[in-house]
């Protein structure tokens, strides 16, 4: 399991691959019906999805009892349907702040060609 400890702000947790496919676009446009006219672009509010995909991936195991405090992303350019994007999940800082573990990450997601597509921070409170 990882722990507080195992973060080091600076250190990379390294890099996975997610690609937008039909089944995750399709489960998308369920939700959100007019995001659907995006295509062949992926709709902005998946950038969330990808990163979470890659966070999840390289993070593991986690323990029980996280908190996902905030996320945000600075968009330079979207995918498109079909496209693998790369994303790179480093630890950017840790506190230990009146007894609870803070945790903040940034990410940067790239296409297959290396182009920078999105950077994201997200804030966590780590359980163990």
């Amino acid at each position: 399991m990882i722990t507080f400890e195992d973060f080091q702000p600076g250190v990379s947790f390294g890099k996975a691959d997610v690609t937008l496919d039909d089944t995750m676009f399709e489960n998308w446009t369920a939700l959100f019906p007019d995001d659907a006219d995006c295509a062949p672009d992926m709709p902005e509010g998946m950038t969330a999805v990808l990163v979470m995909n890659a966070y999840t991936a390289l993070i593991a195991p986690r323990p029980p009892g996280n908190v996902h405090a905030s996320q945000a992303f600075e968009i330079t350019r979207l995918p498109k349907l079909g496209q693998t994007v790369t994303t790179d999940v480093t630890c950017r800082s840790k506190e230990l702040r009146k007894g609870r573990r803070w945790i903040d990450l940034e990410t940067e997601s790239h296409d297959e060609n290396g182009t920078l597509l999105f950077t994201g921070t997200m804030r966590l409170i780590w359980a163990a």
